[in-house]
């Protein structure tokens, strides 16, 4: 495991008090790596680990990716909230709960990085450039919120979804920033892989993983490209159609 998550001293120097509601988890490190929230072990046993060189892996920072959406998110007709889409929206704010608190929060990216380095085994600089980019997606699209409820968080995302602002330019370089997070060797493909990391971070199971990357990979050539990941993406929040064929692009929906 790397020293990036083992040290609390390197572990606040990243985070500094810019949201005092994670003091909880920055006391010690002993606290922050016992959290238990998946048997590591099980699953290592079960899955094959991705065959990632840390020394592969590029150093650098979220960017945003040119991306020819299907259609276009203006294209899609503003959202009424249904019971369905706020299925979807339940299910997306699940996975990225990732310790399960009932809340997003900035610990819940802090967790998924320390997921992924643990499973590929990254050394130091690997390990922290993974965790840098996790918290830069969180500042990015919360600006620094403190905490963010389920409830609060499916209106928010139908207020914003059907702004006009959000549809021309924000959601798309939400969506760039987020493939390049997945794309951890950086060659602007996403592999099974790759996409099997990912949903490990969160904590959901390669099965799921599996008939997820089916979904968004249109032609079948083993890869995601980033025009199919936006165009899934884009169908998975702008669309309350129950037989979509893109709702469980992160995994069954919850009740």
């Amino acid at each position: 495991m790397s020293k990036v998550f083992q040290a609390s001293r390197g572990l606040i120097r990243i985070m500094q008090p810019m949201y005092q509601g994670l003091t909880r988890i920055t006391s010690t490190s002993k606290r922050f790596c016992n959290m238990n929230y998946v048997n590591y072990q099980d699953v290592l046993q079960h899955e094959s680990v991705p065959k990632f060189s840390p020394l592969s892996l590029p150093v650098r920072g979220l960017k945003h990716q040119p991306i020819r959406f299907k259609k276009a998110p203006m294209d899609y007709p503003p959202l009424t909230g249904s019971e369905h889409w706020k299925r979807k929206l339940r299910t997306y704010f699940k996975c990225f709960d990732v310790n399960g608190d009932g809340y997003i929060t900035k610990e819940d990216y802090i967790l998924s990085a320390r997921r992924c380095a643990e499973y590929l085994d990254l050394d130091d600089e690997r390990a922290e450039h993974v965790l840098n980019q996790r918290i830069g997606q969180w500042e990015y699209i919360t600006k620094n919120a403190s905490k963010v409820s389920e409830e609060e968080y499916v209106e928010l995302v139908r207020v914003s979804c059907n702004q006009k602002h959000l549809r021309e330019k924000f959601f798309s370089t939400v969506v760039s920033m987020s493939f390049t997070l997945i794309d951890i060797n950086g060659d602007g493909l996403i592999s099974s892989e790759e996409y099997k990391v990912f949903f490990y971070s969160l904590g959901i199971s390669a099965e799921a993983s599996q008939k997820a990357f089916h979904l968004i990979d249109n032609n079948n050539d083993g890869f995601i490209t980033i025009d199919e990941f936006g165009h899934a993406i884009a169908e998975f929040f702008f669309t309350e159609d129950p037989s979509n064929i893109y709702n469980e692009v992160f995994g069954s929906l919850a009740d």
